[in-house]
């Protein structure tokens, strides 16, 4: 068995934490079917981080573990039935709130659109209607603009609209954002109840753009309709360019997840195959922030 050491730096850092929690979580008489029986689920969940964060296959990996990659391949499945992951995701969020990762005052939601493996239909991708890219599955994810830190995220298919996911997102979030000053998002969220449950629930301003009446209307003075309508949409947004630009910090996310931590390259079929990548790149950029500011996690 290869030792941590001689792993690419990029994925050392995962050696500095450790998730003793598993066995408390994990359902009383739930059990792991697949390799020894004195196999630990805490190792297993380390080299799945490991193979998230190089992307490197399960056979290379189970080398470095020293377990079959089979072992590997149902001990990802078990931590998503069992929902692990998702409980490792909010239990990193709750610590990074009270490490102060998580200012709140400023956060930014997007969604970005991942193509299927296979490039054809799969298991969630839903269909393909002529305009997308392809088939594929959406990942919807609510940030801290300041910190660049998760909050809360959802995965659907490639044709949901993104401002039907926009208040179940900030819903799930809403224990983070008591400070929270601007919800900021691009024009697909530039909807009237989605400002106003921004107003009235969260007591911030929304930083969203008005999308034009219609092409019909571009060039001219009164591109939004009349003066009222546009008074109208205008309550509960911000305008200002300088609150907006930070939007852009959920873009620099993404691309991260996508070019350093892999997140749409993998060899996997199916949204729920997606789901557990996006679980596990998240949970590594999380650790990476952790590592970066000294901060211990077990």
């Amino acid at each position: 068995m290869l030792v941590v050491s001689q792993l690419p730096p990029k994925a050392q850092y995962l050696d500095e934490f450790s998730f003793p929690m598993i066995s408390i979580w994990c359902l009383p008489k739930s059990t792991f079917e697949g390799g020894r029986p004195s196999i630990d689920r805490e190792k297993l969940l380390f080299w799945l981080l490991i193979k998230r964060s190089t992307n490197w296959d399960y056979r290379t990996i189970a080398a470095f573990a020293g377990v079959s990659h089979p072992t590997l391949i149902r001990a990802n499945q078990f931590f998503m039935k069992q929902g692990i992951y998702e409980k490792i995701f909010t239990h990193l969020v709750k610590r990074a709130y009270r490490e102060r990762l998580i200012k709140g005052k400023f956060v930014a939601m997007d969604s970005s659109f991942v193509e299927t493996f296979s490039g054809k239909q799969e298991i969630g991708s839903e269909g393909y209607n002529g305009h997308k890219k392809g088939y594929g599955f959406k990942l919807h994810l609510l940030i801290d603009a300041e910190t660049s830190f998760p909050l809360a995220l959802m995965v659907t298919n490639g044709l949901a609209a993104d401002c039907t996911l926009a208040i179940p997102l900030l819903k799930r979030a809403r224990y983070w954002l008591k400070k929270a000053g601007y919800v900021l998002a691009d024009k697909g969220y530039d909807d009237t109840d989605i400002v106003n449950w921004i107003a009235k629930t969260l007591h911030a301003k929304a930083g969203i753009p008005m999308r034009v009446k219609s092409k019909l209307a571009k060039g001219k003075k009164n591109r939004y309709g009349n003066l009222l309508n546009w008074k109208l949409k205008a309550v509960g947004r911000t305008f200002k360019k300088s609150i907006y630009r930070r939007r852009s910090g959920i873009e620099r996310f993404f691309s991260t997840l996508k070019r350093v931590l892999h997140l749409g390259k993998e060899e996997t079929r199916g949204i729920v195959s997606f789901t557990k990548n996006v679980y596990l790149s998240l949970i590594c950029y999380m650790l990476k922030q952790f590592y970066a500011e000294g901060i211990s996690y077990s």
